[in-house]
């Protein structure tokens, strides 16, 4: 997204810089304006109203794409004996989704952290193999994001894991199993 918005600047400023540029060196200034209010005033009504909406669609996009990786970052922070310490989020996120690769009934996971009060909440969505025995695998991954926080962050007051199951996603029959 950085990128898009960086060429939709680039592109945006070398227009104006080319419409100033022939401004200043244009010898007749007065009647360089007549002429290309002429020309645009010649084009037909339907492709006026398409090059306007398409400067103000193209100027819109500009906005979006700068709102959007402009996204702060939040983090979570607590003091210790030598000081203050804060970590991502984002990276406290990623490294909860690796959990996926210690349960072999997971098929995928998403974290979601919430920080409220100075207490983190962690929430995971996450889809399971069928036949998984989901409340025995929910509370092991609870204990084991606990483990991991206590382990990694240290004091880190942890006001509940939230484990949500939206997918079961079933076997696919094989030969041998369509023949019997």
């Amino acid at each position: 997204m950085k990128v898009f918005h960086f060429l939709l600047g680039l592109v945006l400023y070398l227009s104006i810089a080319a419409c100033g540029l022939a401004l200043m060196v244009s010898t007749q200034y007065p009647d360089f304006i007549q002429t290309a209010l002429t020309w645009a005033s010649d084009l037909p009504a339907w492709a006026r109203v398409l090059a306007g909406v398409g400067v103000i669609l193209y100027l819109f996009i500009y906005l979006l794409t700068a709102i959007a990786w402009r996204r702060r970052r939040s983090f979570i922070t607590f003091e210790n004996e030598s000081g203050t310490v804060s970590v991502s989020t984002d990276a406290v996120r990623e490294y909860l989704n690796s959990l996926k690769d210690e349960f072999a009934a997971v098929v995928w996971l998403k974290s979601q952290l919430r920080a409220s009060r100075g207490a983190l909440a962690v929430g995971l969505v996450l889809g399971v193999k069928d036949g998984t025995q989901i409340p025995e695998l929910c509370k092991l991954i609870q204990g084991r994001v606990r483990e991991l926080l206590e382990e990694h962050l240290g004091t880190c007051d942890l006001s509940g894991v939230s484990v949500e199951v939206n997918e079961i996603q079933t076997r696919k029959k094989s030969a041998t199993d369509l023949s019997a």
